[in-house]
Parts: structure tokens; C-alpha cells; sequence
């Protein structure tokens, strides 16, 4: 066994739902205490900005008007205008309160991070209460109720807009407090019925040898590499631009897991223009408009001035790259990305010399940094400023195993313990489910307000990517939404609390049912739940429109991340990417000879694999039937070999030929040494 599997190993056992999640309430320790912490900075701010009104009325204690009115503006947002009393006042405060902070601070706060979107309108809020009196200039004719300097109107229009906002919060935090509640009543009596039929589901054993693309599969793959091959650097031309959270970064990740299962699982004896592929992936990452965005969201979201894309949180870039990185010095052996300085991020694009040098083992230790110092309440590392979510980290945490298996060090050791506490009591909701996501500023499902609801759904790729992470959590988790979550109906698979067609893309958040059939497929072919992959390919057929051309695998009104993912679950079955991660390339694909040049897409491998000394070939033309040139190399050096038992060829003194095949359709190459 290799390092990170025995240390992945150890959490293998399934763990029962009520040996994780709260032990008490809905909320781990660490997030009770947040949550409690905000609640009663809160009820401090109410108890001080009442304090003027009850001093003035109940003490007959003077009290300026202006002072009152920022008081009302402590307990509410916006409610410093509404208590001066005035119409124009009131209809400032109830503009900030209903949508300044409860929709545009909301938004400010999800995607960047920073609670001025939320503390700076109440602030502003407050602070009209400055204007008490200001109307008797403005109005020629003030009703009484303003002349009075006592706007009872205002600080009722006040404490009610208190209510209207709070109250329904509450509301539907405890409606989804029910929801969670049964859906444990439901859970648990059925628990070790959901661990069998699981068992029954992927009892199928796990393929060890290279396997071959089918013709689905070949499209999958041509998809995969018609964004990335014979592409200048800089070039994202193939990519949807993704405004918001995907833009590019996410999209260069998924690109490069399936052609990290392309290689090793079909063509581990092939280098050549995928070896070009993936380098032109990991080039990507430091491109502006892929990691540009983090020098607003660093300003906004933590007050830093340092565009630095890597060195704090945004665990969305560093995290979500880490296996790409980590796995092209795996996949191929190249140290190229292991020197000093080899990625150079460059946030600004008129500034090209600025930039912010990393390697792979400076990506590893910085994220290494973050969790074995517990820099965060969680310990998870942020994506969008505060906020973590276990997705983004599963992916860092990938790449880190990568690293340690592939150079012998034990960096994911150092915190694995205390991280698999972590994420058990913190991160898995009361019904056994992994939460998408949890806030670090305030420790509430209703700041930012995109938090309230249960979706045991809403990111079931948790269940792929913390497989080889913590296998007896994750296979407990995909175990009770196969059982509770997805049903399957006429061949089909059905969400059962949402239809298809009333489903949101995240990325994109337009209604869009593929990313939820992607990643639940690309996640049951890793389980090899083949009964689930056959039903959402028919779901697929019965939801998505395929493009018109015949030999394409894009998806009509598909972005190319979900695309990606789909072609994922078309490359992945049982115990693949577990495979990738944990284990890496077969040996032969590191000692046996190579196809190491051909040209895209006329020469386009289905199998490339070796059984030491061979080399075996499956090529098709994807530019018509003829003859085509092909390089050998890692061949003995000055050794005859033939090809398919017939022609002969003698490789030179560095071990490489050049060949010329006829490819026609399925064609075989078997290269073997002579006699």
C-alpha cells in the first residue's frame, strides 16, 4: 500500500449516523458558538439602541430625536431613517431594510466574502436617524405627528420592519430544522438497509487492467481535448466564459480530472499531445482572467491589498488545481511544474511583470499552512471569502495526497485526525448528509440568506472526491441519497423532492437540470453504481438535447464545465479516480514503450498500453480512413521489433522509431521485439 493509502485506510470503517453531525441541535460546537456569539451582538445593539427611546419616555430623561432614531437604526437595518419619522424617511429606511441589505448586501456578501454588504447598509441604516428634523424643512406643511419631534409612526414602522425581516428568517430556519429532523427519523431505522443495497449495487469488482474507449467514450474524450490540444497559451477560446463563480479556474480543473483518468485508466502508454494537453491546463491557471478575480475579492472580503491568488483562503483556485498540478508530475513524470517559480500567476493583465511565483510544493505548503494550523473556525479552508466549502477543499486535499505519494512526504498526515473530527461534526448535517457549505463570520443559516434550505443534493460530488479522502464517510453519505433521494422509475432516475426540470444550475444559476444528472453520474460510476448510470443516462436522453452534429458529445444549452463533467462519468467506472488519486499510473505505463507523437485528431488512440516490453495500439483517424506517422519511443536501443506479427523495424540508438500506420476505422498496432 502506498503512504496516503494507508493513512486514507484508516477511515474506511462507516460510521453510523449518530456517530457524526451535532450531538446536540443542528449545529456542530464550533458553529453553535459563532451563531451564539452573533445572536448576542445583536440582542447588544437592540438593548443600546433602545436604550435612548427608554430613557427619553420611560425615564423622561432627555434624549435628542436624532439620537433615538440611530438608535432604532442599531436594531434594524435602515431603521435610523424610518424612526426620523418623515414620509421620504420612512421610505429611505424601508429601501435600505427590504433591499439594499436583504437583497444587494445578501449578494455582496455571497460572492465577495465581505460583510460590508451587510454591516455598511445597516450602518447606513443607522445613521439616518441623524436627519431627525430635517423633514420640517422640506415639508411646508409637516403633519402634527412630524412638528411633534416624537415620530411614533417612525419607530413603529421601525420595530415592524424588525419583524418583517427577522421573523421570517426564524421561520424558515426551523421549517428546514423539521426537514432535517424527519429526514434523520427517516434515516436512521433504515441505515443498515441503505449500506446493503449499496453493497448489492457495486459488488462488481474493481477492472485492474487497461481498458479501451468505446465510441461514446472516444467523444468524451475528443471533447475533452479539442479545448486543450494545439492551443497557444493564453488561448481559452475553448472554454464558456462562466460569469461570477465558475469562470474559468473550474472549468480547467474539470478538464484536467477527466483527462487524468483518460491517461491513466486508457492510455497510460501514451503521452504525446494529452502530455501537451494537461500542460496547457496547468498554463491556464495563471492567466488574469482566471485568477484575476482574487485581488477584488482579497480587497473586499479580508481588507488585503495582496492579489496573491494562492497565499490566503481562496482554496476555490488553489485547491481545485492541486490535482492537476500534482498529477502531471505523477502522469508523466516531468518535473517541469516542480521547479521554482514554474507557475506565475499574473492577477493584472496591464501588468505583466507583476507577478506571483509558485511551484507544486509551494501550492501543497501553503495549503498545508492553513489546515495543520487551524487558521479557520472549521479548519476548511474559504473559497469565497468565510465561506468554506467542503467541495473546494476535497479538491485540495486530493492534490495533496497526489503530492505525498508520488515524493514519499507526509504533509496530509500532519492534520488528517483532527481534520476527518472537523468535517464528521461540523460539516455533516443532523440526516447524515455533507452541508454544501458553512459561513466563518457569523455562524448562521440565514447570513448570507442563500444558506437557508435543505438540499441533502445540493453537491452529492462531495461523495466522489472525499471517497479516497474518508471512504467510510463518504460511502455512508452516497449510500443514504441512493436510498432517500433518487428513485428510479421506468428505467429512469428521479430526485424526489425536485423535478428535473425545476432544478437551478449553480454555476450558472439559470434552470438547468445537467449539472445535478453530471455529478450524480460521474459520482455512481466511481461507486460503480451501474444500475444508477444506466438510469441517468436515460434521464439524460429524456432532459438534455444532444448537439446535431453525429460525432459530437456536446449537450444543447450545456455549459463546457457541466460538459466536462459529463464526459467524467462517461471515462470513470468503479474505482477509478480512487485509483488516480491513491495509487497513480500502472508501472508498465513508467518502464514500457511509448506512443509519444501523433498528430490531433488525426491519430487518435483508444488504448495505449503496455505489458513491459510491448506496446498495444488501438487507433482511430478522425480526419478520414488513410495512412498516418507515429513515433515509438523508450524502444530498446538498435533492437528489431515488428509490428502486428508482421513488418519489422529497428529502433535507433535512443530507443525511438518512426512508423507509418494505415488507420481504418478500429485499427490494432501490437509492437513486440523481434524473434
Amino acid at each position: 500500500m502506498t503512504n496516503v493509502e494507508q493513512l486514507t485506510q484508516r477511515f474506511a470503517k462507516i460510521p453510523r449516523i449518530e456517530e457524526t453531525g451535532p450531538q446536540k441541535g443542528f449545529n456542530g460546537k464550533r458553529m453553535t458558538a459563532l451563531g451564539l456569539r452573533t445572536r448576542l451582538l445583536h440582542a447588544a445593539l437592540c438593548v443600546l439602541g433602545l436604550l435612548p427611546f427608554v430613557l427619553n419616555f420611560v425615564f423622561k430623561v432627555h434624549v435628542s430625536p436624532r439620537l433615538i432614531a440611530v438608535g432604532f437604526g442599531l436594531i434594524v437595518p435602515g431603521g435610523g431613517f424610518m424612526a426620523c419619522g418623515g414620509p421620504l424617511t420612512i421610505a429611505a429606511g424601508i429601501y435600505i431594510c427590504f433591499w439594499l441589505w436583504k437583497k444587494r448586501g445578501m449578494l455582496i456578501q455571497d460572492f465577495y466574502g465581505s460583510f460590508l454588504g451587510i454591516a455598511g447598509f445597516w450602518l447606513l441604516g443607522a445613521l439616518g436617524g441623524l436627519l431627525a428634523g430635517l423633514e420640517l424643512l422640506i415639508i411646508p406643511n409637516a403633519p402634527n405627528w412630524i412638528k411633534s419631534g416624537i415620530p411614533i409612526l417612525g419607530y413603529c414602522v421601525a420595530i415592524g420592519s424588525a419583524f418583517a425581516l427577522f421573523v421570517p428568517y426564524e421561520v424558515k430556519v426551523r421549517k428546514m430544522y423539521r426537514e432535517m429532523a424527519a429526514a434523520r427519523g427517516e434515516r436512521v431505522p433504515t441505515f443498515d438497509a441503505a449500506m446493503v443495497e449499496l453493497d448489492a449495487a457495486t459488488a462488481a469488482p474493481v477492472r485492474t487492467e487497461p481498458d479501451e474507449l468505446d465510441e461514446e467514450q472516444l467523444k468524451a474524450a475528443r471533447f475533452l481535448l479539442d479545448s486543450a490540444v494545439n492551443r497557444e497559451a493564453g488561448d481559452l477560446t475553448g472554454f464558456d466564459w462562466l460569469r461570477g463563480l465558475a469562470e474559468y479556474r473550474y472549468q480547467l480543473s474539470a478538464f484536467g480530472y477527466g483527462l487524468m483518468i483518460l491517461h491513466a485508466k486508457y492510455l497510460p502508454n501514451f503521452t504525446g499531445y494529452l502530455k501537451d494537453a494537461h500542460r496547457f491546463l496547468i498554463q491556464g491557471y495563471s492567466d488574469p482572467r482566471t485568477c484575476g478575480y482574487w485581488a477584488k475579492e482579497a480587497m473586499t472580503g479580508y481588507f488585503s491589498k495582496n492579489p496573491d491568488p494562492v497565499v490566503k483562503a481562496n482554496v476555490m483556485l488553489s485547491g481545485w488545481m492541486m490535482p492537476v498540478v500534482a498529477g502531471y508530475h505523477d502522469q508523466y513524470g516531468d518535473d517541469e511544474f516542480e521547479r521554482e517559480a514554474s507557475i506565475r500567476f499574473q492577477p493584472f493583465k496591464d501588468k505583466p511583470d507583476e507577478t506571483y511565483d509558485y511551484n507544486s510544493e509551494g501550492i501543497v505548503k501553503v495549503l498545508h499552512r492553513q489546515l495543520n494550523n487551524r487558521e479557520y473556525p472549521y479548519m476548511l479552508i474559504p473559497c469565497e471569502p468565510h465561506v468554506a466549502f467542503p467541495t473546494c477543499n476535497s479538491y485540495g486535499l486530493l492534490g495533496m495526497l497526489m503530492y505525498d505519494r508520488d515524493h514519499g512526504t507526509h504533509y496530509c498526515a500532519d492534520f488528517w485526525d483532527e481534520l476527518y473530527d472537523n468535517v464528521a461534526s461540523e460539516f455533516i448535517e443532523v440526516d447524515g448528509s455533507m452541508a454544501l457549505r458553512r459561513q466563518y463570520q457569523y455562524g448562521l443559516r440565514h447570513l448570507p440568506a442563500s444558506q437557508l434550505g435543505y438540499n441533502p443534493m445540493a453537491d452529492v460530488q462531495n461523495y466522489l472526491h472525499f471517497l479516497p479522502v474518508f471512504p467510510g464517510l463518504a460511502r455512508r453519505c452516497y449510500a443514504l441519497v441512493r436510498k432517500h433521494e433518487v428513485e428510479i422509475r421506468d428505467g429512469a432516475a428521479h430526485v424526489k423532492k425536485t423535478p428535473w426540470d425545476k432544478m437551478i444550475d449553480m454555476f450558472t444559476f439559470t434552470p438547468n437540470p445537467s449539472l445535478q444528472i453530471a455529478t450524480l453520474a460521474m459520482t455512481a460510476a466511481e461507486y460503480g453504481d451501474t444500475e444508477m448510470v444506466e438510469a441517468l443516462r436515460k434521464t439524460e436522453k429524456m432532459q438534455l438535447a444532444r448537439s446535431l452534429e453525429p460525432d459530437s458529445f456536446k449537450f444543447q444549452n450545456v455549459n463546457s464545465l457541466t460538459g466536462a463533467y459529463l464526459a467524467f462519468s462517461r471515462l470513470c467506472k468503479k474505482g477509478y479516480w480512487s485509483d488516480v488519486i491513491l495509487r497513480g499510473m500502472p508501472e508498465t505505463a513508467k518502464t514500457g514503450p511509448l506512443l509519444t507523437d501523433c498528430a490531433y485528431p488525426d491519430v487518435f488512440p483508444a488504448m495505449a498500453s503496455s505489458g513491459g516490453e510491448d506496446l498495444v495500439l488501438v487507433l482511430y483517424c478522425g480526419t478520414g480512413a488513410g495512412e498516418r506517422s507515429i513515433k515509438i519511443e523508450r524502444l530498446q536501443p538498435n533492437t528489431g521489433y515488428t509490428v502486428n506479427g508482421g513488418g519489422a523495424f529497428t529502433s535507433d540508438a535512443d530507443g525511438a522509431a518512426s512508423l507509418t500506420v494505415n488507420i481504418d476505422g478500429r485499427t490494432e498496432v501490437y509492437i513486440k521485439k523481434a524473434g
